[in-house]
């Protein structure tokens, strides 16, 4: 597969600022330490004024079907403690959605995050971890389903007729969103699985034909292979996927050394894309999940080459240079110091490349960037 060699060890960098890993009230996080998206909100205005989180508004990027909102509607990424997260806000309408913000905020203020992430619904990237070396991975937009938007989940066993994914989850809205996905892709249906110790059981009760699992539940429950898939038991292969609060502290977050780099974003409902473009789904219990994995990625690298390479011939040089520091991690302020620019023109520069490239975020550029 013709890829690009990337050398590099990930930093913890993000278009939002510095950030490290982090649980708050028992949900996995990633922490920023400076926002740095958009302009610089007025700090003094208190949080808890709306025209606060008015300054913080932007636009979602994509939309998740289960969750019912549009292309237009806001998001605001709210921080506390420490700890941030995107809130869709569910409408266009700036003054509904900036107090709308300022709600969340001053629950996750009075109530911790917990109770805060179970009644409103959280914007998130997964990331499906196929292979490690080469780094094959897709990855989706979810909105966690709370409330009313929660699917009712069961115990009891799927129609036969239906390929059966056990989703092995503790946060019940990161669940309930993948059950949902499994559940829109034709021929499978989802289990869901709240926990480390209810996966023996579940697994014996079920027997589901693939396991899909958080990667920080795989050492609990004995799956060894996290990072790539593999049989979590003779003729059921499991795939591990991880969450971030944005994509591009999914990309920083990708293994160093590795002798290339291929990430694709699909739709919530084509998660099992990879596997089945070269099998039926009733061809799934096979042992050569793999290989069909790389296929895949092999048959979108030669549609997608000739493409990307007279995209990125029409970069400037100095394009190409700020391209070339983003995919170190960097974010805009060492962008600007390393070129001797300002941040404004850093902005400029992104701005140009993204249209060139016919992407909408920092990550979609890198990952063109480095299959170069």
């Amino acid at each position: 597969m013709a890829m690009k060699s990337a050398s590099r060890q990930p930093r913890s960098k993000s278009a939002h600022g510095s950030a490290r890993a982090k649980s708050v009230g028992g949900i996995s996080t990633v922490v920023f330490l400076k926002y740095s998206g958009g302009s610089q909100p007025d700090e003094n205005i208190p949080k808890t004024d709306a025209r606060y989180w008015r300054q913080r508004l932007i636009l979602r990027r994509y939309r998740f079907p289960a969750s019912g909102q549009s292309e237009q509607d806001r998001v605001a990424l709210i921080d506390h403690a420490e700890a941030a997260y995107f809130f869709p806000l569910g409408t266009p309408d700036t003054e509904i959605a900036a107090a709308r913000a300022c709600r969340i905020y001053e629950m996750a203020v009075k109530q911790g995050w917990g109770t805060t992430c179970r009644h409103f619904s959280r914007e998130l990237t997964i990331s499906f971890e196929w292979c490690m070396n080469p780094v094959l991975w897709t990855y989706t937009t979810i909105h966690t389903l709370v409330g009313e938007r929660s699917r009712p989940e069961s115990n009891s066993a799927p129609a036969n007729s239906n390929r059966r994914i056990l989703v092995v989850e503790t946060d019940a809205g990161i669940r309930r969103a993948l059950c949902w996905s499994i559940d829109h892709q034709a021929g499978f249906v989802s289990v869901p699985c709240d926990s480390a110790a209810a996966f023996t059981s579940a697994l014996e009760i079920h027997k589901p034909q693939m396991v899909l699992l958080n990667r920080n539940l795989a050492g609990r429950i004995g799956f060894k292979s996290a990072g790539t898939i593999s049989p979590i038991q003779p003729g059921v292969p499991a795939l591990t996927y991880s969450v971030y609060v944005d994509g591009d502290q999914m990309f920083v977050s990708t293994a160093g050394g590795a002798e290339g780099y291929l990430v694709k974003r699909v739709e919530p409902d084509r998660l099992l894309e990879p596997i089945l473009k070269v099998a039926r789904p009733s061809e799934l219990m096979t042992e050569d999940f793999l290989l069909r994995v790389k296929y895949y990625f092999q048959g979108l690298l030669q549609l997608r080459s000739s493409n990307d390479t007279l995209a990125l011939a029409k970069l400037s040089r100095r394009e190409l240079e700020v391209l070339e520091l983003l995919s170190k991690g960097c974010v805009d302020k060492e962008i600007a110091q390393a070129m001797g620019i300002s941040v404004w023109t850093v902005h400029g520069h992104l701005k140009k490349i993204f249209e060139r490239l016919q992407v909408r975020t920092r990550l979609e550029a890198v990952i063109r960037y480095l299959e170069k």
